[in-house]
């Protein structure tokens, strides 16, 4: 377990099949277009090169999810596929805690990169993944939709080791 950012103790675990209906709480209140349980499900089930990975709450009693993380390490890289934390949630470190957790991911699967993609608007989630490092890589037009909107590309390269 981890202070995320100094304020809410999170400890990060492979999601679970009971977790699914508060991830996708979460993901309701974060996104225009959200995914689905079959899209989660589909992506916990791609065991040879995905995982979904949950932050939870952990010096509340009930260990509440408070976030997620969907990665994908596809030919020696890893990519964030999903990301969120709940909004009443944020601005309390977890979503940095899951970005390290992520880098650290990529680094003990030995993936020479890590990149994701970010609404070109979304300057406060962008301020975060440049701590880590990321750079812009590239734009994708078009690449939202309800706003459309670009994506900005976002990498880290090489992965720094891991800070045991």
């Amino acid at each position: 377990m981890v202070r995320a950012g100094g304020d809410l103790l999170v400890r990060i675990d492979p999601m679970r099949p009971e977790d699914l209906e508060r991830v996708l709480q979460i993901e309701a209140r974060s996104f225009s277009l959200p995914w689905t349980a079959e899209m989660f499900l589909a992506e916990r089930e791609r065991s040879d090169k995905g995982e979904v990975f949950v932050a939870r709450a952990a010096d509340e009693g009930d260990a509440e999810v408070v976030g997620y993380l969907c990665l994908w390490l596809v030919a020696g890289e890893v990519h964030i596929n999903n990301i969120a934390v709940d909004p009443v949630r944020r601005r309390r470190g977890v979503g940095a805690r899951l970005v390290c957790f992520a880098v650290d991911w990529a680094c003990c699967h030995q993936a020479g990169r890590l990149t994701l993609e970010v609404r070109a608007a979304n300057h406060g989630a962008q301020a975060l993944y440049r701590q880590f490092g990321f750079r812009a890589a590239g734009t994708r037009r078009n690449y939202y939709e309800k706003p459309r909107e670009d994506a900005l590309i976002m990498t880290l390269e090489p992965i720094p080791p891991l800070e045991r």
